[in-house]
């Protein structure tokens, strides 16, 4: 498999597909460059056109419909928002990203030998990410430094700290380990022993980072792939081990979180209807505030991606350097909510929980472990969502935009509906 990197090909745009949400590591820009430039080449591929006809026909499926009423309903919240060019280009963004990620996968469907060489670059980029994150993370912390252009330091300023880069690159990480895992198993041979230590690294990130909405994720993709195997194999003996393991599972962490958090107390002035050692204070009292800005304009918002700058949002927290509203609710569903109110957050809803149901669907019926993996991922991120990054971050939709759509191009072609 040869690549010409002076000529547009089909090989080329699936280098750069691959290389993009592992270089995430290294910052949102180094994220950013392969998939501009794949964007660029796939424009001047000569069967685009068959791209776009493709992308056009997904915009006509139930799902598609969906996500289109979802925008739809999102924009009365334009006139309402303090801050309506700020809205707007946070609004339009996600149109575009799922449009061109779309044509990605358009392409990479046509052709395997471009998903094949995607799925490897993905591997191995993602080997050399997990390295060099370990590494930051223990023993070598100046390669971070330099990485970002602070120097061969260790603290190349005072309160440098690695955890807090690399923590966004473990929620990714997350996203990643299904992909990854279903990317070994279908290269077969050494690539599915790589893809599995890959696994671990990517884990052992998420736990040196203390990434806890993180760790929800992980939870939540183990449950719902266990719901899954279990209804498949309708086995008794088999479905009551992972039965008991799930319940292990969650006491384990249940006393864990107890154990190392159960000194907190929340403070007053602040919001803990759930034990803060379960769920800080912090984002309780952050939920609350979100859903009291959300009442003012209940039914269509207050504005994408603007919660942040409505007035109150800067009343400093009790005993806290946050602000009641930081930059953002920690919450998909309450950011959402407060922002485009209850038609565009319920129309959202009912989007994700279609969506997933679809994968889950079509999973049981026809066995293709792409759909498994896309459904991981997809479970992945609305979980982890509901207790961190923002809904309208570009990095974090885009990584799962892209390796959703990795997964899908990787169905039979009687799978590709």
């Amino acid at each position: 498999m040869r690549i010409d990197f002076l000529k547009p090909t089909p090989l080329l745009v699936g280098f750069l597909c691959g290389l993009a949400v592992p270089s995430f590591v290294y910052g949102r820009a180094v994220l950013a460059l392969p998939l501009l430039a794949a964007v660029l080449i796939l424009f001047l591929l000569p069967k685009r056109g068959t791209y776009w006809r493709a992308m056009i026909e997904k915009a006509g499926t139930p799902i598609g419909v969906l996500f289109l009423i979802t925008l739809v309903l999102w924009l009365p919240s334009m006139f309402i928002s303090p801050h309506p060019l700020r809205s707007f280009e946070t609004w339009i963004r996600i149109p575009v990203f799922v449009g061109l990620i779309t044509l990605f996968w358009a392409l990479l469907s046509r052709d395997r030998a471009a998903l094949s060489l995607a799925l490897r670059v993905l591997i191995v980029a993602n080997t050399i990410s997990v390295v060099f994150a370990l590494s930051s993370l223990t023993f070598l912390p100046e390669i971070l430094s330099l990485a970002r252009l602070s120097g061969w330091s260790a603290m190349p300023y005072e309160g440098f700290r690695p955890p807090d880069f690399i923590k966004a690159f473990a929620s990714v990480g997350v996203l990643l380990v299904p992909v990854l895992m279903w990317a070994g198993r279908i290269l077969g041979g050494r690539w599915q022993m790589l893809t599995t230590a890959n696994a671990i690294g990517l884990i052992a990130i998420v736990w040196i980072t203390f990434n806890r909405s993180a760790m929800a994720g992980l939870l939540m993709m183990v449950v719902a792939g266990g719901i899954l195997i279990m209804i498949l194999r309708r086995n008794v003996k088999t479905n009551m081990v992972i039965c008991v393991a799930f319940i292990a599972l969650f006491v384990a962490i249940l006393l864990w979180l107890y154990t190392t958090r159960g000194y907190i107390v929340a403070p007053a002035g602040t919001v803990a209807i759930l034990p803060p050692w379960l769920i800080d204070y912090q984002r309780q009292t952050i939920w609350a505030h979100s859903i009291d800005m959300a009442m003012r304009s209940p039914w269509f918002g207050n504005g994408i991606n603007v919660i942040n700058l409505l007035p109150g949002a800067d009343v400093a927290m009790p005993r806290n350097t946050l602000n009641i509203i930081p930059s953002h609710p920690h919450n998909w569903l309450v950011e959402v909510f407060a922002e485009t109110g209850v038609f565009g957050s319920v129309a959202l809803v009912t989007l994700v929980v279609v969506l997933c149901l679809k994968l889950a669907g079509e999973y049981l019926k026809s066995g293709e472990t792409a759909f498994f993996a896309a459904l991981l991922v997809n479970v992945g991120y609305w979980s982890m969502g509901l207790l961190n990054v923002s809904f309208w971050s570009a990095w974090w939709q885009i990584s799962y935009l892209l390796l959703t759509a990795i997964c899908l191009a990787g169905l039979r072609p009687s799978g590709q509906n």
